[in-house]
């Protein structure tokens, strides 16, 4: 049997009297780890209601970039966040042969099966957009709904494109942070700070109000660069694949929620919402890569309303 572990941190504690939800009126907090698939998954479980598995991007970030602000939907819903394999609190003691896009999308089946979801919600954010539309292709019959916000494309030859906006969008500024970052001390000891720096500075080429970058969590571990070495082996999978053509396989109602300013092409989500029968695309505008840090409420008023009519 796995070992569940419960805590209360003080955390938590903030983000529920933020939100004005406590045990007392029923809310819900508890996190641990659970044993799936031959590693240690980290898990995160935020309010009540009809449950929401949330995926987070990288490969190689964790749950805390939507923290705080996507517990405001555990107001109306129970938001199952994990880490992914080699990241955040998840174990770091993977070896190579277990690192490929099957390990990932079974890891989303387990925890669908440990926590006894049946057909689950599913939303997932960036790169998660692309292990969500892997496992939906794989595990149709097992979801109730997908929401893939502002998701990488669906083909590596797409996925370049954004790359090259990406590059495109670096101002003096940026560059100059990045090489100070770079070239300091912590981040030749590789520590976590440092990396978290870092990526604030390239995330701010994905917002629509840059200044609003400086406001995103990023609680990396002291084993992020390890685990993100072993994450190299994901190339092996992602530097040459297209979903595209199976996309047809997801029936369940989709969500495409995309962001006018963000890297990735309109053309692309637009070829993802032609391909998957029953979906349905909101384009945010004046919006760029994390709508529920941009605009929250119209992000999460869509969201709502997309679950209750599924």
């Amino acid at each position: 049997m796995p070992i569940l572990i419960k805590r209360l941190s003080a955390v938590s504690c903030f983000i529920f009297m933020l939100f004005g939800c406590d045990e007392k009126n029923g809310s819900y907090f508890e996190d641990g780890t659970r044993d799936i698939n031959g590693t240690q998954l980290y898990y995160k479980i935020l309010g009540n209601g009809e449950p929401i598995v949330v995926l987070h991007g990288g490969p190689g970030l964790n749950h805390t970039y939507f923290l705080p602000q996507m517990a405001q939907l555990a107001q109306d819903y129970r938001l199952i966040f994990f880490d992914q394999r080699l990241s955040g609190l998840s174990s770091g003691d993977v070896d190579s042969t277990a690192i490929s896009m099957q390990h990932f999308v079974e890891d989303v089946e387990g925890i669908r099966k440990t926590f006894q979801l049946g057909k689950m919600n599913l939303m997932a954010h960036s790169w998660g957009g692309v292990l969500a539309m892997w496992y939906a292709i794989e595990y149709p019959e097992n979801l109730r709904s997908v929401i893939l916000v502002n998701t990488n494309a669906a083909s590596s030859e797409l996925a370049l494109q954004a790359q090259r906006i990406l590059g495109k969008r670096f101002t003096r500024e940026d560059s100059l942070k990045r090489a100070q970052i770079m070239q300091s001390q912590a981040f030749k000891n590789q520590e976590p700070q440092a990396f978290a720096e870092l990526f604030r500075v390239n995330f701010r080429t994905v917002f629509y109000n840059r200044a609003l970058a400086d406001s995103l969590t990023l609680k990396l571990q002291p084993n992020f660069a390890a685990n993100s070495s072993k994450l190299q082996y994901l190339l092996k999978d992602l530097a040459n694949y297209d979903l595209q053509a199976e996309l047809a396989k997801i029936t369940c109602p989709t969500l495409l929620v995309h962001g006018d300013h963000d890297a990735t092409p309109l053309d692309a989500i637009k070829k993802i919402h032609k391909h998957i029968h029953d979906s349905r695309l909101l384009v945010l505008k004046n919006c760029g890569h994390f709508p529920f840090i941009e605009i929250p409420e119209m992000f999460f008023n869509h969201v709502k309303t997309f679950i209750d009519e599924t």
